[in-house]
């Protein structure tokens, strides 16, 4: 569940009512496990990061804190998608994500309420 952070972290940006990134193409990403793979390497300070990607990156913290407040329905749902491509098709990467930003495990509730 705490991958759905990243995924909403991909989904995410600036904003103060909403974070903006509607223009995100998550197509690109889950079609891509070399893209995908480096992101999850960027979130976890394995990888070099793109400006965009350590946007979304430096918002991870308040995004688990506020069980995305700020986040729209669509980028709720593109992090539905990119949590769920993650973990079905990289768990070694999700675990590593998910061992990183919660590694007590606090915000696994939340998180699941937002993926339902």
């Amino acid at each position: 569940m705490k991958l759905v952070l990243l995924l909403c972290l991909f989904a995410l940006a600036y904003g103060q009512d909403k974070y903006d990134l509607e223009d995100f193409n998550i197509e690109e990403v889950i079609n891509n496990d070399r893209l995908i793979l480096s992101y999850s390497k960027c979130f976890i300070n394995k990888g070099p990061c793109t400006p965009e990607i350590k946007r979304i990156k430096d918002k991870i913290p308040e995004i688990l804190e506020t069980h995305c407040a700020k986040c729209t329905d669509k980028q709720k749902e593109i992090g539905k998608i990119l949590f769920n491509k993650l973990k079905t098709d990289h768990p070694a990467a999700f675990k590593e994500l998910a061992a990183f930003y919660d590694p007590t495990g606090k915000y696994q509730e939340s998180f699941k309420d937002i993926l339902n």
